[in-house]
């Protein structure tokens, strides 16, 4: 089972914070089509540029969709958010890893 976590943004009434999905997914892709699925049109609004994806706290930074998931993997769903300037000190929390995926990012 692989646990998406929505954020309040995406949520409509009555759709749970931590969405189950026991379907087989491959990628994120697939777990985007699947959400899609038990919530129509999830998948439109999903296709923004301003939405990102972590997988078990690493944020993917390139081809998110093709993604490789898992099961026990905890897919959060993150809306971007800008503002600020940007520094260095900003970004010492962050650690840029090269994966299977792509670039990912987890906060130290």
């Amino acid at each position: 089972m692989i646990v998406v976590r929505l954020p309040a943004m995406l949520r409509r009434p009555g759709m749970p914070a931590d969405v189950n999905v026991a379907a087989p997914v491959a990628t994120i892709a697939g777990l985007v089509q699947e959400l899609d699925r038990r919530y129509p049109g999830l998948a439109a609004e999903l296709d923004d540029s301003i939405i990102n994806f972590a997988v078990n706290d690493a944020l993917i930074l390139e081809r998110a969709r093709q993604h490789p998931l898992h099961a026990g993997d905890v897919v959060e769903i993150i809306p971007m958010i800008s503002g600020g300037a940007r520094s260095e000190s900003t970004m010492k929390g962050l650690k840029i890893m090269k994966t299977s995926g792509g670039l990912a990012a987890r906060l130290r």
